[in-house]
């Protein structure tokens, strides 16, 4: 909580230039910190994070992140997901800045307020299963690959199911992104279809937002089984699961129509 103080103080007397600077990823990290600070909705912030995944240019992502360095990494860990910890070419990149490089530190700071970003890999077949959020607003961008997605909006929560509607069941290749929050779009599910594919993440948690329920369903992450049948309005009432029986769920393409 210390940290947290500390940090919120010091990314306000950055707040100003990170709102103005040229580059977008730098104003969209404002953004995110206004929303901490309850300046803005959540719902303005996932617009923002909308509108700046519209404009970005998947290869000109990939050299300000320094994607070659972090699919070594992911190679070298196993892991799933590795952070995005700093800007290429600009000082947040620099192992040997000064302590006191505040806008250097920006991003480490940013943490301490619940916003991260990170580069995700999917291989053909692998998932990030149907769950959904808290207090979070999130959004994924691909970089390289092609990925299987479904989004659904929730509905109505009882204490074992949640009514959905689905919104969104498609593919998406590079340049291709969503977004999702407290009330957009919050449960999601994502299948690799290429042999191996690249994701651009970036997530605010805690976020000061009215939660959906108050439930004991309403935890950071929720696991859903959305593959059950749709009731006679055409909402699906999936039940809740945990984590390992969401990771078996099987996502079944429906047939193209033509």
């Amino acid at each position: 909580m210390v940290k947290k103080r500390a940090a919120s103080l010091l990314i306000r007397t950055h707040l100003q230039r990170m709102l103005h600077d040229p580059h977008p990823f730098n104003r969209l990290l404002g953004r995110a910190a206004l929303l901490q600070f309850g300046k803005i909705s959540d719902e303005d912030f996932r617009r923002d994070l909308d509108q700046f995944y519209s404009h970005l240019d998947a290869d000109s992502c990939k050299q300000d992140i320094d994607l070659a360095d972090k699919v070594n990494r992911l190679n070298r860990s196993g892991e799933y997901k590795t952070d995005v910890l700093g800007l290429r070419g600009d000082g947040s990149s620099d192992a040997s800045r000064s302590w006191f490089d505040l806008w250097g530190r920006r991003f480490g700071l940013l943490r301490h307020l619940g916003v991260r970003s990170d580069v995700l890999v999917v291989r053909a077949g692998g998932q990030l299963p149907p769950h959904g959020h808290s207090q979070v607003v999130s959004g994924c961008f691909v970089l390289e690959g092609e990925v299987g997605i479904r989004h659904y909006d929730r509905v109505q929560e009882f204490p074992d199911h949640v009514l959905l509607r689905k919104v969104i069941d498609t593919a998406i290749g590079p340049g291709g992104y969503t977004t999702n929050s407290e009330y957009h779009h919050n449960i999601h599910w994502l299948i690799g279809m290429a042999p191996v594919s690249y994701l651009f993440r970036f997530t605010v948690t805690d976020v000061p937002v009215r939660r959906f329920n108050s439930s004991a369903h309403s935890h950071v992450r929720d696991y859903v089984d959305p593959t059950v049948a749709p009731d006679a309005s055409g909402l699906i009432p999936a039940p809740y699961v945990t984590e390992a029986q969401a990771k078996q769920v099987e996502f079944i393409r429906e047939p193209e129509h033509t």
